[in-house]
């Protein structure tokens, strides 16, 4: 099984035998550019992991793409993705297909983050877990009863766009990504406390050397993505919330958002770290790649 968690910054691509054992890695920056350059690159990486891992590109059974997009149900074509250019006109997965030897699935990242997790853990509470990246962009993912959710459209879990703050109308027309993250998502933190040539890492690094604005900082970044948690706990009562990304691993951030949390909620919000950190697209990408080799249902997200 090959499985691919493809960003707009880089790519991660794991070879792994069907029980899902990881055997080889590999990470690259993303290539962008005319002609869609990330196909050859990706095709080029797979054949570094077979021959790393001992295995001819014939005995790949599946290959499984998490993007960071919505994919159409109806057309397998991919939408929403500002971070990352994606063809308009063709699946994904047909295109990807032209250059590799075996299926090829593409599916939403952060759904397949959820899978993972889910797949991973207490069977008897994999019914209904929530993966929510906070990193570059926000996005979350839906297992339920071992089921992916998209929605009709593949936009399920799109919690960028959800409407907060306290004037939603008189801005979401402006807005690029989403009320949400423009609030909690990278380039919305730089803008409100304006780091201007330093990094959110180095934001979360002074603060945890202790300085008082930068904490104060993140603080209210974990007071505004609570609201968000908090929507997704009263709506879906999942067993389990899982939190990862660049930002959502950091544990000072978690602890601050278990705290906001605490007090909009009269039952518990059962919020929890990413068991795989930043391999947790990885990790559900050849999981349901495994799945799609040994069940090789009738799927819209699966290349021709």
């Amino acid at each position: 099984m090959i499985g691919v968690d493809l960003g707009g910054t880089k790519i991660l691509a794991g070879l792994a035998l069907p029980d899902g054992e990881i055997l080889a890695v590999r990470e690259e920056p993303t290539q962008h550019g005319e002609g869609a350059p990330v196909l050859l690159q990706i095709s080029d990486m797979t054949a570094q992991l077979a021959d790393a891992a001992g295995f001819c590109l014939a005995d790949v059974a599946q290959m499984v793409i998490g993007v960071p997009s919505a994919v159409s149900p109806q057309t397998g074509l991919s939408s929403l993705s500002p971070n990352l250019a994606l063809p308009a006109d063709t699946p994904l997965a047909t295109l990807m297909a032209r250059h590799v030897p075996f299926p090829v699935a593409v599916e939403n990242d952060v759904n397949l983050a959820a899978y993972g997790e889910a797949m991973a853990g207490d069977k008897a509470n994999a019914g209904s877990l929530v993966f929510v990246s906070f990193g570059t962009g926000v996005g979350m993912g839906l297992v339920i009863q071992g089921e992916i959710i998209r929605g009709a459209f593949g936009r399920a879990g799109e919690i960028a766009y959800l409407p907060v703050g306290d004037r939603p109308h008189a801005l979401a027309p402006s807005s690029e990504n989403g009320l949400f993250e423009d609030r909690v998502g990278t380039a919305g933190i730089r803008k409100r406390f304006s780091l201007g040539a330093e990094s959110v890492a180095d934001l979360f690094a002074r603060a945890n050397a202790g300085d008082e604005k930068s904490l104060a900082a993140i603080d209210d970044v974990a007071r505004e993505a609570s609201l968000g948690i908090a929507a997704v706990q009263a709506l879906i009562d999942p067993s389990r919330i899982a939190i990862g990304g660049g930002i959502g691993s950091q544990s000072l951030f978690l602890d601050r958002l278990k705290y906001h949390l605490a007090p909009l909620l009269p039952f518990a919000c059962p919020v929890a770290p990413s068991r795989f950190g930043a391999r947790a697209g990885l990790v559900g990408s050849v999981a349901f790649a495994a799945r799609l080799a040994s069940s090789a249902p009738a799927n819209f997200l699966k290349a021709p």
